[in-house]
C-alpha cells in the first residue's frame, strides 16, 4: 500500500535518496545527477520553505516507509501572479503507470481548490515525455504555450517544453 502525505522534516534523507534515484532514472527532468548536491540541512531548510501557506509539499512512500515519489507546488510571488502556482513532480521507475501520478496530482488539485488565493495551477513539461504529457491532459490540463528547443539533452538533441495549466477556481 502506498501513502501519501504532506512532508516533514524527518523526510529529508529520504528525499534525497529518491531524488538521486530520479535523476539517474529519468532524462525528463532539468536537474542532472551530477548537479544535485543536496545536504540533510540544505533539504530541511528546502521542506520548511514549502510549508508556507499556498505551499505543498507531498510524499508517496511504499510499505517499507520509503519515499517513492513526490510533489511540491509553490505559488508565484509578485502580486499580479499571486493567484498563480507550479508543480513538479517525480515518481520512481518501477512506480510509474500505476496511477500513483495521478493520485499525486488528484491530491493537489484537491488541496488547491480548498486553499485561498491559488487559483491556476501551471507546470512544465518537456514535449518528449509523451506518458506525463497525457496523464496531464487526462486531469484536465490544457496546453498554454511552448518554450522552442527549451530542452537541450546530453545527446545533443532540442526539445521544445510544454506550459499547461488548469484553473481551480
Amino acid at each position: 500500500m502506498i501513502t501519501i502525505r504532506k512532508a516533514m522534516l524527518e523526510d529529508a534523507k529520504g528525499i534525497i535518496e529518491h531524488c538521486k534515484l530520479v535523476f539517474e532514472e529519468t532524462d525528463f527532468l532539468l536537474t542532472e545527477p551530477e548537479e544535485y548536491e543536496m545536504t540533510i540541512e540544505k533539504e530541511q531548510k528546502w521542506i520548511l520553505n514549502n510549508s508556507y501557506p499556498k505551499h505543498l509539499l507531498l510524499v508517496a512512500e511504499n510499505e517499507a516507509g520509503e519515499i517513492i515519489g513526490m510533489l511540491n507546488f509553490s505559488p508565484k510571488e509578485r502580486m499580479k501572479v499571486r493567484h498563480i502556482g507550479y508543480f513538479g513532480i517525480s515518481i520512481q521507475a518501477k512506480y510509474c503507470n500505476g496511477g500513483l501520478g495521478s493520485a499525486l496530482i488528484e491530491e493537489l488539485l484537491h488541496w488547491a481548490k480548498k486553499e485561498p488565493g491559488i487559483e491556476k495551477v501551471c507546470l512544465e513539461v518537456f514535449s518528449h515525455n509523451d506518458r506525463a504529457y497525457y496523464l496531464y491532459k487526462k486531469l484536465g490540463f490544457k496546453e498554454e504555450g511552448r518554450k522552442i528547443k527549451h530542452i537541450k539533452t546530453s545527446d545533443g538533441h532540442y526539445h521544445d517544453e510544454i506550459m499547461m495549466y488548469q484553473f481551480v477556481k
